[in-house]
């Protein structure tokens, strides 16, 4: 299936206003980076994650996490599951990363909808500057953002800890669903 060594069986119907995921480092082709840190999965993985079945047909938002070097497989992904870009928020971060051109200092958070999905807040500028954590994980401020702009119900794909008020889903953290053919720890809801 994939690197990712999941554990539950079933999908919970859950149609859900807004998704928010971090694929931005889920793919790479070099030995570094990522790879050290966590399993992967291949981008046709990715784009075969049932998201569209998740989501509110009616209107949903979708937040998706990329990297400088990933941005045109990140819209493939967001066209893939059913989603428009609507806009890009840019998160930058103090100091210099990695780059083979450019030396990176920001990662981006795609915003796409799906039927009407109009947003809560239109203020929120295109930009947010916050500290760098430990290896991809992303700023606090970003769930502020996201529950200023968009709708409830919350669910986040690859999750790496609770938030309150929100459902998530991941292999390292206990899961509130479980998606068919990719099974993580400890679902909450829907059984295994």
């Amino acid at each position: 299936m994939s690197e990712l060594d999941f554990i539950i069986k079933r999908l919970f119907s859950f149609d859900i206003t807004k998704l928010y995921l971090d694929i931005s480092h889920k793919w790479q082709t070099s030995n570094r980076g990522a790879k050290r840190h966590y399993p992967l999965m291949t981008l046709p993985e990715i784009k075969s994650i049932p998201v569209s079945e998740l989501a509110d047909p009616n209107g949903c938002h979708l937040w998706l996490w990329t990297t400088n070097a990933s941005l045109k497989q990140a819209y493939e992904v967001l066209e893939e599951w059913g989603f428009e870009a609507k806009g890009i928020l840019t998160w930058v971060k103090p100091g210099i990363g990695l780059g083979q051109y450019l030396r990176n200092a920001t990662e981006h958070l795609l915003l796409g909808t799906r039927g009407k999905a109009p947003t809560q807040f239109r203020g929120q500028p295109s930009w947010t500057f916050a500290p760098k954590q430990s290896h991809s994980t992303k700023p606090e401020e970003q769930y502020a953002i996201i529950e200023r702009m968009s709708p409830g119900p919350r669910l986040e794909l690859f999750a790496r800890r609770p938030r309150h008020g929100w459902d998530v889903w991941g292999n390292e953290i206990k899961s509130d669903i479980a998606i068919a053919g990719y099974p993580v720890p400890g679902c909450k809801k829907g059984g295994a």
